[in-house]
């Protein structure tokens, strides 16, 4: 199996988050609010992916 870099994958997911934002932000007004809100949860959810992806396989060893 192919391991992933597990950096580039975290830092590519904020990108596309920053770049959601900002696409938001010119065609639209933005809910600060929600974004405060939003923004934190998603920075956990893409540590928690890297944290998981980032473990080693413990298969096959006694």
């Amino acid at each position: 199996m192919k391991r992933i870099d597990v950096a580039a994958l975290n830092v590519g997911l904020v990108c596309v988050g920053l770049a959601a934002l900002a696409l938001c932000a010119a065609f639209a007004t933005v809910d600060w609010k929600l974004v405060s809100i939003i923004a934190p949860l998603g920075l956990v959810v893409i540590g928690l992916i890297g944290l998981l992806l980032s473990r080693t396989s413990t298969k096959g060893t006694p």
